[in-house]
């Protein structure tokens, strides 16, 4: 096999609100932050040598868990979402699947507000998860 290779990011709430508690904090207390929360969270899943590929991400707005399986590879990809993860371990929230290059997948079920979330993203074949990787936490 080839080496695996994950990408995540946290993306940050901001508000004008937050903008304006921003502006005030530089002129007196350097302990202020204008961000509330990390509120989406991205990770893509390939192998460099197979070229499978697979990205997923959540987005707080609409509690929106999508997967796009990126190739037409005959491999698939599946995301879930999870709270309380530890050492690899979580409790399942929901999931989604997807195949077929540029095929993208989105489970709406409702997650209760301000819940840390982690993405558990694999590549599949044949209804069996190949490889998985875990996603940084953001919040519903």
């Amino acid at each position: 096999m080839g080496e695996l290779v994950v990408r995540g990011f946290k993306a940050a709430k901001f508000t004008a609100l937050g903008a304006l508690v921003a502006s005030a904090s530089l002129l007196s207390a350097p302990s202020a932050s204008a961000a509330d929360g990390d509120t989406s969270v991205w990770i893509r899943l390939w192998d460099t040598q197979t070229d499978v590929n697979a990205t997923a991400n959540f987005k707080s707005y609409g509690d929106q868990l999508s997967v796009c399986d990126n190739l037409a590879d005959g491999y698939g990809a599946w995301a879930g979402l999870y709270k309380f993860v530890y050492n690899g371990n979580g409790t399942f929230i929901k999931s989604v699947s997807a195949g077929g290059k540029g095929n993208c997948r989105t489970n709406t079920k409702n997650v209760e507000e301000g819940t840390v979330v982690w993405i558990k993203v694999c590549i599949t074949k044949d209804g069996q998860n190949l490889r998985c990787k875990w996603s940084d936490y953001g919040h519903a």
